[in-house]
């Protein structure tokens, strides 16, 4: 009978090295455990970790991390990475109206372009709820309660609102990864094009030196004269933001596919996927597959697809999060100007006077940042993206297997999903149905977006718990 040992009350370093040592000794775990509690913790990593030769190591020991108060640009810069496991505060749930706002031009102007979104934001959410009250009235057949009927309307006002809150919003996020991933992202970050990321990147090193002393020196970020840190640091404003001008060119975009795009198509280019072999080899498999299942990780090899779309920044922000393919982050410049899900909704569910005035705020306000860009000594695009809302278009490269294609397009079609992104899951579903005709594939194509469901996805404390009040 084998023996089995749950471990999970020691220190990250420690349970790192426990791990480490069944490569060096036969012994059981039982008996490493009894060294380390001879030698403490800490000095059990020295007396072994110098010598063990192989950076492994530091993928078995986990730690969580927790950044606060940062715009949604270093969020992202964080969570561009295949290993990210975390969480981060909802724009789709959390009114965002007090989160402090990331300046980095600090001229009057810029203030006042990211006080204006604030502003228009506040100025919507009301009239927003009021509107969606008439549209969806309690109906105790389709609710649970009457609370869940309320959370499902601010929900849908917050999903509208989200997209007038700038950029440069200040959000949370917690990031759990092994001390070695650690170590590898933040050199990359380090060397990020903008500043507020390479500060966080250099605050998380020396939390985690503070944190792991026998895992982490100063000399792992601070490495002058290495050529590899060279390298990154050269390869590094291509690595962190994708243009439009670096996607057309290399999918080689025709005017007539930029049009579709425009008009909310997605362009796909299978060239990096063997269809042919997947429709020979697999079928039994893709055609069989149940709901939920996932799909054999072989089926990997068989390449990816390349899909380019329009998406507002809010929703890259969540389909950006899925840790499998590539989704690369966009230079958001404003040229394709304000979603229209978001216009729609405005025009629908609010006074039409109020939905005029707040189209012309949002146009003065894109005015104003280009103007900001011309005036503002030494403005970048990269900066300049700190002053578009979170509703501004972008071109999205991203680049999936059909087994992730498969898990984002079931995922990312459902009807709790937010409204803008459900019609690029469902476009990459119908991809595959045509791609590969009698697979399997379980989205949801249903038009309408509303769901009574976001009124119960919630975390709230349970009603006679200990905890303090809310």
């Amino acid at each position: 009978m084998p023996d089995i040992f749950v471990v999970d009350d020691q220190h990250p370093e420690d349970l790192a090295m426990l791990q480490a040592l069944y490569s060096r000794s036969p012994a059981s775990v039982l008996t490493h455990l009894e060294k380390l509690k001879l030698s403490g913790s800490g000095k059990f990593m020295d007396q072994y970790y110098v010598g063990y030769g192989h950076a492994s190591i530091g993928d078995c020991g986990a730690t969580t991390i927790f950044v606060e108060q940062v715009s949604m640009l270093v969020a992202k810069a964080i969570q561009d990475n295949p290993l990210y496991n975390g969480q981060e505060a909802s724009t789709r749930y959390l009114d965002f109206s007090k989160q402090a706002v990331v300046d980095p031009y600090a001229t009057e102007a810029s203030k006042a372009i990211q006080s204006k979104w604030i502003e228009i934001y506040n100025r919507a959410l009301p009239l927003l709820i009021e509107g969606l009250k008439k549209r969806y009235p309690f109906d105790s057949a389709q609710y649970k309660t009457e609370k869940i009927w309320q959370n499902a309307l601010y929900a849908r006002a917050f999903d509208v609102a989200r997209s007038l809150l700038p950029i440069g919003t200040t959000t949370l996020l917690s990031w759990t990864t092994s001390l070695r991933a650690a170590r590898d992202h933040v050199r990359r970050l380090k060397h990020h094009p903008l500043p507020e990321i390479r500060d966080a990147a250099h605050r998380i090193f020396d939390g985690l030196i503070a944190k792991y002393p026998h895992s982490f020196k100063a000399a792992d970020i601070e490495l002058p004269g290495n050529p590899i840190d060279a390298y990154c640091s050269k390869i590094a404003p291509r690595n962190a933001f994708v243009s439009v001008e670096d996607i057309a060119a290399r999918f080689a975009l025709t005017s007539a596919e930029k049009e579709k795009l425009g008009a909310g198509a997605i362009v796909a280019r299978p060239q990096s996927i063997d269809l042919a072999a997947l429709r020979k080899n697999e079928m039994e498999v893709l055609s069989s597959r149940p709901r939920y299942a996932a799909l054999p990780w072989r089926l990997e090899s068989y390449g990816k697809y390349n899909y380019v779309f329009l998406l507002d920044f809010g929703s890259f922000r969540d389909l950006q999060r899925h840790r499998n393919g590539v989704c690369q982050i966009p230079l958001i410049d404003g040229r394709f100007g304000f979603n229209p899900w978001y216009l729609s909704q405005f025009e629908e569910n609010m006074p039409s006077d109020a939905a005029a005035a707040l189209k012309e705020d949002i146009a003065a306000q894109f005015k104003a940042i280009a103007d900001l860009q011309k005036e503002v000594p030494g403005a970048t695009p990269a900066l300049s993206q700190y002053y578009f809302p979170m509703g501004t278009q972008a071109l999205v490269h991203a680049s999936y297997s059909v087994s992730e294609t498969v898990y984002i397009g079931e995922l990312r079609s459902a009807k709790t999903v937010h409204p803008s992104l459900r019609p690029i899951a469902q476009k990459m579903l119908a991809i595959l149905e045509r791609d590969i005709p009698g697979m399997a594939l379980y989205g949801d194509h249903d038009e309408d977006s509303w769901s009574a469901k976001r009124g119960e996805q919630t975390i709230k404390e349970k009603e006679g718990s200990k905890g303090g009040a809310a």
